[in-house]
């Protein structure tokens, strides 16, 4: 009796001894499977690496850079035309997040030089036509024109001069060294023979003109400006002040092919009751045009585009609503951005976004065929690797319970017998707990069959009692 609890109690030890033994070999077992599992993660890591370099790569080297969101004009002097219209497009652009510097400037001429200039920050400027040379600026295009710029000439005096060459031997303000207005009437002038050394030239513009005409300090000035600019309505108003109506506007358009003929009507430049001029007139008129650098980022031409519709698109007294801007009447050649918005209108993406979400995405376009280049083998490997994936929750188990098998098979000892039901018994816990989806139940079910199969042919190779112990 005392030796069969001896026995007893040395299967007992012995059956610790290898449960205790078991449990470390499970931990084992379940930190190797967990680092197994923990592989697929990386198969996925690098994949996800691969397809981003895949992406990163063409990003790079294909697609630019976002437009600047800081921009800077060349305008002319504070108290001209040019001025006042870029700060409404100043306006218009900080609504799109574009910050818009306006850069005073005697005029065209200085424009355009500074357009040009090496290491220059400025992208764009307001240049009067009939300025610019084609074949001394290849680095600078054209937007578009923007709206007649009637060139005015007054005179003091008694009434009755209509032609240039009268102004000889006259002191006449044509505006400062760099201004448009200097250029088109030196031109002019030297049409009709007229230099420095036949007339005095003097370099004063805008309202300092107008005034040292008024004064008598001047006998005619020159000027190139709007309609409604301030001065031009205070010379229509003022007395011995009168403008100078050339009869010979067609053939100056024929010579000069930035300039075009305009008609004032009747009493169109000031309050009807005012009745100025007395009839219509004609006068002679260069083109505002907006020229930029070609280094201006594409996104921004439709955008400078829209916002000169806003601001020039209703008409003046000289236009129709609709007339400008223009793809007509620029000295440089069209940018390719301008001419296909003067085809196509705005781009679709602009008209429907903000201006930063449409050049975004405009820009990230070139990548939509990678994308789905890249997309189609993975969208085609997602299902087996799914399926691979779930599987392997169930299939990680055969290799443990075959290896039991296979010992059962080959024979047991006592000890080895009672190592595998513990063994199994922790195996099936833990296959207790794995979760798949229910299409797969029928493989899970399965690996418990099998295992309850390995569990019944190494049951056999235990004395009842011994397994009750």
């Amino acid at each position: 009796m005392f030796a069969g609890l001896v026995y007893d109690a040395d299967v007992i030890r012995t059956v610790q001894a290898a449960n205790s033994k078991i449990e470390k070999t499970s931990k084992t077992t379940m930190t190797q499977a967990s680092s197994k599992s923990a592989y697929p993660l990386w198969i996925w890591m690098a994949l996800l690496g691969i397809c981003l370099a895949c992406l990163l790569i063409p990003f790079v080297l294909f697609v630019e850079a976002p437009p600047p969101r800081h921009i800077v004009i060349a305008t002319g002097r504070q108290d001209g035309a040019y001025y006042r219209f870029a700060q409404r497009y100043a306006d218009l652009l900080k609504k799109e997040g574009i910050t818009l510097e306006l850069r005073a400037t005697n005029g065209s001429v200085e424009n355009l030089a500074l357009l040009q200039a090496p290491n220059s920050d400025i992208s764009i400027a307001l240049v009067q036509s009939g300025i610019a040379d084609p074949q001394n600026s290849e680095a600078l295009q054209s937007l578009c024109s923007l709206y007649w710029e009637p060139l005015w000439i007054f005179y003091n005096g008694e009434t009755g001069l209509d032609k240039l060459s009268q102004l000889k031997g006259k002191r006449l303000a044509v505006g400062p060294e760099g201004s448009g207005t200097r250029g088109i009437a030196l031109q002019m002038l030297s049409a009709n023979g007229i230099d420095a050394a036949q007339a005095e030239f003097i370099k004063t513009a805008g309202n300092e003109a107008a005034q040292a005409l008024i004064n008598n300090d001047v006998d005619a000035a020159f000027f190139v400006a709007g309609v409604n600019t301030t001065y031009i309505q205070q010379l229509l108003k003022a007395p011995r002040v009168h403008l100078l109506e050339l009869s010979q506007a067609a053939a100056y358009a024929r010579r000069f092919h930035f300039l075009s003929t305009v008609v004032i009507p009747a009493g169109g430049l000031l309050e009807l009751q005012d009745n100025i001029p007395a009839k219509s007139t004609v006068l002679i008129s260069p083109c505002a045009t907006l020229v930029a650098h070609k280094s201006l980022h594409p996104a921004l031409t439709a955008l400078l585009l829209n916002m000169a519709t806003k601001v020039h698109g209703a008409g003046d007294l000289l236009t129709n609503p609709g007339t400008f801007p223009s793809a007509l009447h620029t000295d440089l050649p069209l940018s390719d951005d301008a001419a296909h918005y003067f085809r196509f209108g705005p781009p679709v993406l602009q008209r429907l976004l903000p201006f930063w979400l449409a050049s975004l995405v405009d820009r990230m376009k070139i990548m939509i065929i990678p994308l789905i280049m890249l997309l189609m083998p993975l969208i085609r490997a997602t299902p087996p690797l799914v399926r691979w994936r779930t599987r392997r929750k169930i299939y990680r188990w055969y290799a443990r319970l075959r290896l039991i098998d296979q010992r059962a098979i080959q024979g047991m000892s006592l000890e080895e017998a009672q190592q595998a039901l513990t063994e199994l018994n922790i195996l099936e816990q833990q296959v207790a707990l794995v979760g798949v989806p229910l299409s797969y139940m029928d493989e899970y079910y399965n690996l418990r069959l099998h295992l309850n199969l390995v569990h019944s042919r190494v049951l056999t190779m235990v004395p009842q009692n011994q397994t009750a112990a």
